[in-house]
């Protein structure tokens, strides 16, 4: 549970890195680049701790594997294509609040089981106070191919999840599983480099962005990820990375000086009502 809320603390930094990229560096390199760096980071954190580095590449997880890297790639263009059509705010807002309900989805049609009362009512909660926050005081226009956009990158980030815990538990190790399913994304997403130059990345400034966004935000944090998978069902962990808008919003106010709005702190006070909701739940 710690280490799906540590990964969900560092997938919230990502804004607050991003705001000190140098110019010209745009969602498709910017995207491409985070997880070729994470997927390396991942797989030296794979190749050091365990060895394990091909495991996931092998039957019967190649399937799997390439069925995770696709679904790290829809997340990744999908969520960045909604973003240029909505705005930040609603392509996250979209993409954070369908992730979990459509891992509970998929995870109810695998065990054909109802999901836990705890975790319906948590994630209710939650996306509840992802929605308050991230369109409090904004204009309610909305693109619908780019909502459409967003609930394909939340789909793409269930089934990588889905995949994930499911090869987890058929005993691959957690960072190999997530190294080989990053580093399959990121083969799947360099095609942009043909329209998307990464070269902003040459400086020392765009590749300390660069760096920091690979390793933090996707080699440290889905290491993390992959331990809580390891101990906990997917939709769970999902849910309990809801806690990613609210770091995002308060550095945001605190680095960058944007203002949160009283129905936004009413948000954010429903995302940790419905976090604890789900942590309590899933405590044995």
């Amino acid at each position: 549970m710690v280490a799906a809320l540590c990964s969900a603390l560092l997938f919230g930094t990502s804004g607050t890195i991003l705001v000190n990229a140098p110019h010209g560096a745009d969602a498709w390199s910017v995207g491409f680049l985070r997880l070729a760096i994470g997927g390396l980071t991942l797989a030296f954190g794979a190749h050091w701790r365990h060895r394990s580095l091909v495991e996931a590449w092998r039957h019967p997880h190649l399937r799997s594997t390439l069925l995770g890297a696709l679904g790290v790639a829809v997340f990744q263009l999908g969520y960045f294509l909604a973003v240029e059509r909505t705005g930040v705010a609603i392509g996250t807002v979209v993409t954070i609040g369908s992730g979990p309900v459509l891992t509970g989805l998929i995870d109810a049609t695998r065990t054909r089981q109802r999901p836990p009362t705890a975790w319906l009512l948590g994630t209710a909660l939650s996306v509840g106070g992802v929605v308050l926050l991230g369109t409090a005081g904004r204009s309610t226009h909305t693109d619908l191919a780019g909502v459409a956009l967003a609930v394909a990158a939340g789909l793409g980030w269930a089934v990588f999840s889905a995949v994930g815990k499911h090869q987890i538990d058929a005993g691959v190790r957690s960072t190999g599983s997530m190294a080989a399913i990053f580093c399959g994304g990121a083969v799947l997403v360099a095609p942009v480099l043909l329209w998307h130059s990464p070269a902003w990345a040459g400086s020392v400034r765009g590749a300390a962005v660069a760096v920091c966004l690979g390793v933090l935000t996707v080699g440290v944090a889905y290491t993390s990820y992959g331990w809580a998978l390891r101990h906990l069902p997917a939709p769970t962990v999902i849910t309990l990375t809801l806690l990613e808008p609210i770091t995002a919003s308060l550095l945001a106010a605190v680095v960058v000086h944007e203002g949160i709005r009283a129905a936004g702190w009413a948000g954010v006070g429903l995302v940790v009502v419905g976090l604890t909701v789900t942590a309590r739940g899933a405590l044995p």
